[in-house]
């Protein structure tokens, strides 16, 4: 993804997106019974779009998410 000077050979097009946390939801169920004692919600991010694999994120890429207050850093995981 990078040409002989180190410089990033695909250029992206829209470096900033806007998305929305939303939610995704949890069923418990009681092992015994199999009847649903509770239903929890959680946050949700959900990332999609070429532009993943513009960015160098193909399909099946490993990655790392670190977490800081306000922040989310997503990288290729090194193998």
């Amino acid at each position: 993804m990078f040409d002989k000077k180190g410089k990033s050979a695909v250029v992206i097009t829209k470096p900033v997106r806007r998305l929305k946390v939303s939610y995704v939801r949890k069923r418990h169920e009681d092992p015994k019974t199999g009847y649903t004692r509770r239903i929890s919600r959680h946050a949700s991010l959900t990332l999609n779009g070429d532009w993943l694999e513009q960015a160098g994120f193909p399909t099946g890429t490993a990655v790392n998410v670190s977490v800081m207050q306000g922040k989310l850093i997503i990288e290729q995981a090194i193998e």
